[in-house]
């Protein structure tokens, strides 16, 4: 329900209306959020074997994960990724040095990641005109939403207003903040 996830869920939706998009989410308002944003179903972060099912013939061709894979976690996936499907990790973290691929392997699955910079580090330079033209284009023609949080207004947006108590700045601190917030710099 946090920012990326918000974008992602709208883009898939944008590109695949009949995409069955499942979301993991930790109370009620982020399942709301994540529904409003064009999730078909959320599940929570603890119920992904349990609603999803898994086995030798999965239920998942594509899976993207925005936390940290656990041990734990990662073992939820991969139970519940299909033959020849695939799992893209966004964060890495200590866990990631313990991770077991075995159960990835035997269904013949896809494991790849996509952290921060890595396209940078690697010498890979994406064409990002290419790919924000196609967002824009998406936008224009009203077939995507930017996920503003709640509560977002533009006299609010203001650099003054948003460091007032009770502000954007407030907001963004308590952690508790669903989609993505805009601010005017000037």
């Amino acid at each position: 329900s946090g920012g990326v996830g918000s974008w992602i869920t709208r883009l898939a939706r944008a590109a695949y209306p009949e995409l069955d998009i499942v979301c993991t989410a930790g109370s009620k308002e982020s399942s709301e959020w994540c529904t409003k944003n064009g999730a078909s179903t959320t599940i929570g972060h603890d119920e992904i074997e349990k609603k999803l099912g898994g086995g030798p013939k999965g239920s998942c061709d594509f899976i993207l994960c925005l936390t940290e894979p656990t041990v734990a976690l990662f073992a939820s996936l991969s139970e519940v990724l299909r033959p020849f499907g695939k799992i893209c990790l966004v964060v890495a973290g200590s866990d990631i040095k313990m991770l077991d691929l075995s159960f990835v392997f035997f269904k013949s699955g896809t494991v790849s990641t996509e952290t921060v910079f890595s396209s940078i580090r690697c010498g890979y330079f994406l064409d990002q005109a290419l790919e924000m033209s196609i967002i824009l284009e998406a936008l224009g023609r009203g077939a995507l939403v930017a996920p503003l949080c709640d509560g977002w207004n533009e006299h609010r947006s203001d650099w003054r207003e948003a460091n007032k108590e009770g502000g954007y700045i407030d907001m963004v601190g308590s952690g508790h903040m669903r989609g993505n917030m805009v601010m005017k710099m000037g």
